[in-house]
């Protein structure tokens, strides 16, 4: 049952990316007069509001989720559920052809009808309903829509404030500074606060509120929306979110919702100095390093040790926590939680570093393979019972993330990328050397280390607090999904990350050995890599 749910999940997200990626809505259509075009036209929002509303709902199902599970287990018991498949395939497959006649381009003004709108959006409805059906029975939903329709319900309408509230915040970023009342509230105050923590150290300062400029006679930046501190006020505030959620037995409320002020005010103040400091470096070392790699990382990194100091806050205040704070220990063994997360912290605090101090070319990267190395040595001896025997499926499944891989990967010129054009600046012998640290930490210590965090650790802490008693390869819905939707957010290109997550724990469920799901993750890093040096498509590393 679980792996037939887990099969069709992939089948799904693969046809979702199919449609979402080849197909397009055209700009035209926004500019077509009948109202059943700009129905076509706000169809390309479906995506993304189907997206919230199902996460939202899951929020809320959640404390029921295993029970609902086990209730679709028993009833499908017999279920006759291949003949749904392949009708739910046919469906999919005229889906797509109308799909492709509708938006074609040059559009074709005639399919931009009433009929031609009903007879998509039925198209639609039925491939989503046989999908349904193949994996669960029909009085199941039924049931379940009967059982569960305040929690249904809620969850759609805080998917859909959700995708409002993220849409107002894009027309925000894209609007004109001065007709944005909510980010002049913002932004003046982080360029004021900026501008006071520059003056202890500069006396030419340029300061041009108008236009939200700042920084010396030889340097200067606008703070934009992105920098005003609402994208951090955002995160962590959601971070928050999911935190208090995940942990909300061992928190103490209403006193744990105090964390929401104290961690945007932070936040906001940590953002603050990540401008004086962007501004500092660009005036007195180097323009490049700061508008590229210290822009582009340095947030990251004030929002990471600000997330984790909320939480060993919360942790060790009573004020905040039931349970009684940590009381610390003279053991010496090695904890197995720390030596499975404490690669990929350091493979994280690593990355932010080097790139941090790079112009966009990371130089630094091979100092990110030695420190992985030297912290995997150092747990050596805590891996010993995690199972690393692994057979043949395992680079099978690593090949097939490979082919999905590629297959999403967007077309870009290889040849305009800072990693090329580094390289470009390198002599032979550098670039050899750094080519040869590339792979080994893109095919050895990066996959033990993710694999290590999530396929060790988490996914069997998801499942119970004492997760080492937890059976690697023991299965369940929550852990599997998220963790394989965290997997994905730790890849800029998250869609394809969580496809890739999903297929690694397929390979850890197999048998339970950690070693199925390194080898199989290995695998699609070594195929990335040896199309990248024999393709020269450097954007895939980039």
């Amino acid at each position: 049952m679980a792996i037939r749910w887990m099969v069709l999940l992939v089948i799904l997200a693969l046809e979702l990316v199919v449609m979402t990626a080849r197909y397009k809505v055209p700009p035209l259509l926004a500019n077509n007069v009948s109202w059943p075009a700009w129905l076509f036209h706000f169809s390309n929002e479906i995506w993304s509001v189907s997206l919230w509303i199902t996460g939202a709902c899951l929020v809320f199902l959640s404390p029921r989720l295993k029970g609902i599970l086990s209730n679709s287990q028993e009833q499908s018991s017999e279920y006759r559920w291949l003949i749904w498949l392949v009708f739910h395939a046919l469906a999919f497959a005229t889906f797509a052809v109308v799909t492709a006649l509708i938006f074609e381009t040059p559009t074709n003004l005639a399919r931009l009808s009433l009929s031609w709108f009903v007879g998509w959006v039925a198209l639609a409805g039925a491939t989503l309903l046989l999908w349904l059906l193949t994996l669960a029975p029909g009085h199941f939903w039924l049931r379940l829509l009967r059982q569960e329709y305040t929690a249904l319900l809620m969850g759609c309408l805080l998917g859909i404030c959700v995708w409002m509230l993220i849409a107002m915040l894009s027309q925000y970023e894209t609007s004109l500074l001065g007709q944005n009342e909510f980010w002049n509230s913002l932004a003046v105050p982080t360029l004021q606060l900026v501008r006071f923590l520059l003056g202890w150290f500069y006396t030419d300062l340029t300061y041009q509120p108008e236009i939200f400029l700042l920084g010396t006679a030889s340097f200067q930046v606008e703070i934009s929306y992105a920098c005003s501190g609402i994208e951090g006020i955002s995160l962590i505030t959601i971070f928050l979110a999911i935190y208090l959620w995940l942990f909300r037995k061992e928190l103490r409320f209403p006193q744990a919702f105090w964390l929401f002020p104290l961690g945007i005010i932070v936040i906001w103040l940590a953002n603050a100095v990540r401008i004086a400091m962007l501004i500092a470096i660009g005036a007195s070392f180097s323009p490049e390093i700061a508008l590229q790699g210290f822009h582009a990382q340095a947030g990251w990194i004030a929002f990471t040790i600000i997330a984790l100091g909320v939480i060993a806050l919360s942790k060790q205040m009573r004020f905040f926590t039931i349970t009684k704070p940590d009381v610390p220990s003279v053991k010496t063994s090695k904890p197995l939680a720390a030596a499975l997360l404490v690669p990929l912290l350091v493979l994280m605090a690593a990355t932010m570093v080097t790139s941090a101090s790079s112009s966009g070319f990371d130089t630094l990267y091979p100092l990110r393979v030695v420190a992985i190395a030297i912290v995997l040595c150092y747990f050596r001896k805590a891996y010993d019972g995690l199972g690393w025997g692994w057979t043949w499926q395992a680079p099978a499944i690593g090949t097939a993330v490979f082919m999905i891989w590629m297959l999403l990967e967007p077309d870009v010129d290889s040849s305009k990328t800072a990693l090329s054009q580094g390289l470009a600046e390198l002599t032979s012998g550098s670039a050899a050397a750094w080519l040869a640290f590339r792979v080994l930490g893109s095919v050895i210590t990066v996959p033990l280390a993710e694999e290590l965090a999530f396929r060790g650790y988490l996914i069997r802490k998801l499942i119970a607090k004492d997760f080492e008693n937890v059976p690697l390869g023991q299965f369940s819905w929550f852990s599997f999904m998220l963790t394989s939707v965290l997997f994905g957010l730790l890849h800029e290109r998250w869609i394809a990350g969580t496809l890739a997550g999903m297929c690694y724990a397929l390979a850890l469920y197999r048998r339970g050995q950690i070693g199925d799901a390194v080898i199989a993750h290995m695998t699609t890093n070594a195929l990335i890599a040896i199309f990248v040096l024999t393709q020269l498509r450097w954007s895939l590393w980039s």
